[in-house]
């Protein structure tokens, strides 16, 4: 996979998009798979009749098809979408509306935004169909466990019981153009102020910092190339405590953005129907004995 991939698909598009989706009684668990992207986790989605890969990223915004689907489903793109990635740069798309997919063996009608996607990987990648975001479950709480690849779609029950245990963060959701984008932000101390990091399981780069949040975090990335430079750094996350990982600069319209390995450490769980956010650490392996 190509390592522009996390440069130009963070918060990738911001869209007026709007769907409706049936889902099961119960709480629903949906396979997170690596086999078309490595290490990146893939939803497998049938539309039209055949089955894809969609990458699942929290940063996405939206539900994003490729324009071979839009064609074999016999869909014209048609409009304008206007988005702005998170280093300010302005990405144009078109759209079709009530998309029929099933996500996990789940029948839905989403309107997506139809853009080539297969630009961003490496030519032997294998064709994935599009992007699985937080919008593909507007208006429901799901569960993130990257590191037992899978996600929960939760019921009102199940989620009162699954946080029981889990820290409550001080968090917010990102609804642009109309407010039918879905992107999640949480609350991270510093000595000058709480700073909102996008929570973004498609930033397979380290944690990324903006130039203005170092200074109110007190650290700079000091060396000639700052964008390449990577140093470790703790950040408070308000609500779960202190998390360690490495850092880079990025000049980017966000304070920063909390990355698919830091995530990876965590089980999240996220209402998307009013933005609440609960985390703790996931148990990890003990020390190999040396």
């Amino acid at each position: 996979m190509k390592t522009t991939l996390a440069l130009k698909f963070l918060a990738v598009l911001t869209f007026v998009l709007h769907g409706t989706s049936v889902w099961a009684q119960g709480p629903m668990d949906i396979t997170l798979d690596h086999d078309a992207l490595g290490r990146a986790p893939t939803i497998k989605v049938e539309i039209g009749g055949k089955t894809y890969p969609f990458l699942f990223d929290t940063g996405g915004g939206v539900t994003i098809i490729t324009p071979a689907i839009a064609k074999q489903i016999g869909c014209t793109p048609f409009g304008q979408l206007v988005g702005y990635n998170a280093g300010g740069t302005r990405l144009d798309a078109k759209r079709c509306d009530a998309v029929e997919m099933k996500v996990g063996g789940h029948s839905m009608k989403l309107d997506a935004a139809v853009m080539e996607v297969m630009t961003f990987f490496s030519p032997d990648t294998t064709e994935i169909g599009g992007f699985i975001s937080l919008h593909t479950f507007e208006n429901r709480a799901i569960t993130i466990d990257l590191a037992g690849n899978k996600i929960t779609v939760e019921t009102d029950r199940s989620l009162a019981e699954r946080v029981k245990d889990m820290k409550r963060l001080e968090s917010r959701l990102s609804r642009q153009m109309g407010g039918a984008s879905i992107d999640i932000f949480v609350a991270v101390n510093s000595p000058k102020g709480k700073m909102w990091f996008e929570v973004d399981t498609g930033n397979f780069s380290t944690i990324q910092i903006a130039p203005h949040a170092q200074e109110m975090l007190g650290i700079n990335f000091d060396a000639p190339n700052r964008a390449k430079m990577t140093k470790p750094v703790k950040l408070d996350i308000v609500g779960l405590g202190t998390v360690e990982g490495p850092a880079r600069e990025r000049v980017m319209i966000y304070d920063g953005m909390i990355n698919h390995d830091t995530l990876s450490k965590m089980l999240i769980t996220m209402d998307l129907r009013d933005g609440r956010m609960w985390a703790k650490m996931q148990p990890q392996p003990p020390a190999p004995v040396k």
